[in-house]
C-alpha cells in the first residue's frame, strides 16, 4: 500500500528544484561578491547584516558565522547585526519612522572599508533598501540576498553584489539564502588561503 506521506515530501522537494538550479547558474556572481568580501575584511573591514522578519534572524545567523572560526585555524572575521537591539530598532522608528531603522544605524557604525549585507525575502523592504543606498552612499560594499523575483532592489541594483532565491514561498527563500550566506563565509576563508589576491596590486 503506499504510503500518503510519500507524495506531499515529493512535492515539497520538487518546488525546491529551480530554485536551487537557479543557485548553481549564480555560481560566478557569489565567487566575486566573495572576493569582493574577502579584499574588505583584509583591509580590516566588518560585516554589518540587516532584514526584516525572519530575515532578521538570518541576519543575526549570518553574524554568528563570520564572528566563529568553527575551522580550526580560521580567522574570527568582524561581524554585527543591525537586528539585534530591539531598543535602538524601536527607538529610531519612533523617532524616524520605520524605513531609517537600518541606515540610522549604517550612519553611526559604519566605516568606508566595511560591507552591507541586505536581506528581503521579496526585494521590497523600503528599510533594506535605505540601508542598502545608504551603505553604498558611504563608501562601503553592498551585497543584497532576496527572494521571489528579487523586487524593485535588484530592479534598481541598489546593490553591488544582489542573488536572488527564485521562489515565491518565504521558507524556501529562507532555505537558499541560508545556503548562500554559507557559501560567502566559506569562500570568503578560501581566498585568505591565497594573500596575494588580496593585496592592492592584485584588486581589478
Amino acid at each position: 500500500m503506499p504510503s500518503p506521506v510519500l507524495p506531499p515530501v515529493d512535492r515539497a522537494f520538487a518546488r525546491r528544484v529551480a530554485p536551487a538550479e537557479a543557485l548553481a547558474g549564480d555560481a560566478a556572481r557569489i565567487a566575486r561578491a566573495c572576493y569582493e568580501m574577502a579584499v574588505r575584511f583584509h583591509r580590516g573591514g566588518k560585516l554589518i547584516v540587516f532584514g526584516n522578519g525572519g530575515p532578521a534572524t538570518d541576519a543575526q545567523h549570518v553574524v554568528v558565522e563570520f564572528v566563529h572560526p568553527v575551522i580550526v585555524g580560521k580567522r574570527a572575521l568582524p561581524a554585527i547585526s543591525l537586528t539585534n537591539d530591539a531598543a535602538t530598532l524601536t527607538g529610531i522608528a519612533r523617532a524616524e519612522g520605520f524605513d531609517e531603522v537600518f541606515a540610522a544605524q549604517l550612519r553611526l557604525l559604519a566605516a568606508p572599508e566595511d560591507i552591507a549585507l541586505g536581506l528581503s525575502v521579496d526585494g521590497r523592504c523600503a528599510n533594506v533598501r535605505r540601508g542598502l543606498t545608504t551603505a553604498r552612499d558611504l563608501g562601503l560594499l553592498t551585497v543584497g540576498l532576496l527572494g521571489g523575483d528579487g523586487g524593485d532592489l535588484a530592479r534598481d541594483a541598489v546593490a553591488d553584489h544582489v542573488v536572488v532565491a527564485r521562489s515565491e514561498d518565504p521558507c524556501i527563500v529562507k532555505e537558499v539564502h541560508v545556503t548562500i550566506y554559507h557559501i560567502l563565509w566559506e569562500l570568503v576563508h578560501v581566498f585568505f588561503e591565497q594573500p596575494g589576491l588580496l593585496e592592492p596590486e592584485a584588486v581589478r
